[in-house]
């Protein structure tokens, strides 16, 4: 943008002297800026409004499943929208008072989260024809087994992790979405997968075992992947486990937290 308003756009009254249809050209291209902008921002609208409707349906169904969520244990929830959703949960005995917590309640959230995601990926589906650009959304978990060391910021009303080990988490998160599948060139993220990265093995054998749940429920369908992945900068020996979502109706609409409570027991 800078390089056409310093190097091009001085040239363009004097190129439209050298003939009509030069001048022509150079009034479909006046006529083609953003009033306000003063640049050819078309398309890149039609992106952004298509990125725009596709984060607002995600967000509204994950927030209105966050409220339903907090009836099955306490816990801080953060969502960021940029050019997709990201959330977090943190839960856990210090962060509420007066209430026992046990890995139920963990491993409770957990399958809920699960449920959603495949909500999710089935409102990003059915909505992708409707959007002004066709885009299809990709879903990732990132487990984290360990307790974290984190502190409240109350300038920012958020919390951050504290700690080398606790660090080694936010590197990851950051950039685990652009990892590969270890000897190929393939993203581990795939429109209408979910990918669940994890470091150890307990937190897989705890993970399938909320996948065939899901499978018996009719959320996904197929065999589970099981997928080493390339070391990222500053992580190594990561794995994933990746399965398809059922994209059909009836994962629109279902109340999941009551149902995760009830499997969780």
């Amino acid at each position: 943008m800078t390089f056409l308003r310093a190097e091009v756009e001085i040239l363009l009254e004097r190129l439209a002297t050298f003939g009509a249809a030069v001048a022509d050209r150079v009034a479909a291209y006046r006529a083609a800026l953003d009033p306000k902008l003063g640049t050819v921002y078309r398309q890149r609208k039609v992106f952004e409004d298509s990125v725009t409707r596709l984060n607002e349906t995600i967000s509204a169904y994950l927030e209105l499943e966050e409220q339903a969520a907090q009836s099955i244990f306490p816990h801080y929830f953060e969502k960021q929208k940029t050019d997709g959703v990201d959330h977090q949960i943190y839960v856990g005995g210090s962060l509420v008072e007066g209430d026992d917590f046990d890995p139920l309640y963990l491993k409770s959230l957990r399958l809920w989260q699960l449920m959603v995601v495949c909500g999710i990926a089935a409102r990003a589906e059915r909505i992708a024809g409707e959007l002004p650009l066709p885009l299809r959304a990709t879903h990732l978990v990132l487990v984290q087994h360990a307790p974290l060391s984190i502190r409240f910021r109350f300038d920012e009303k958020r919390f951050d992790v504290d700690g080398a080990y606790d660090i080694r988490y936010e590197i990851v998160k950051k950039r685990i979405d652009k990892a590969l599948i270890k000897g190929t060139p393939e993203r581990v993220t795939q429109p209408g997968r979910i990918a669940i990265v994890y470091g150890q093995p307990a937190e897989a054998q705890e993970y399938r075992g909320y996948l065939e749940y899901l499978r018996h429920l009719g959320y996904i369908a197929g065999e589970v992947e099981e997928l080493e992945l390339e070391d990222l900068q500053g992580v190594h020996g990561l794995r994933a486990l990746r399965v398809t979502v059922a994209l059909r109706d009836s994962l629109d609409g279902r109340p999941v937290a009551a149902e995760a409570a009830r499997a969780a027991r």
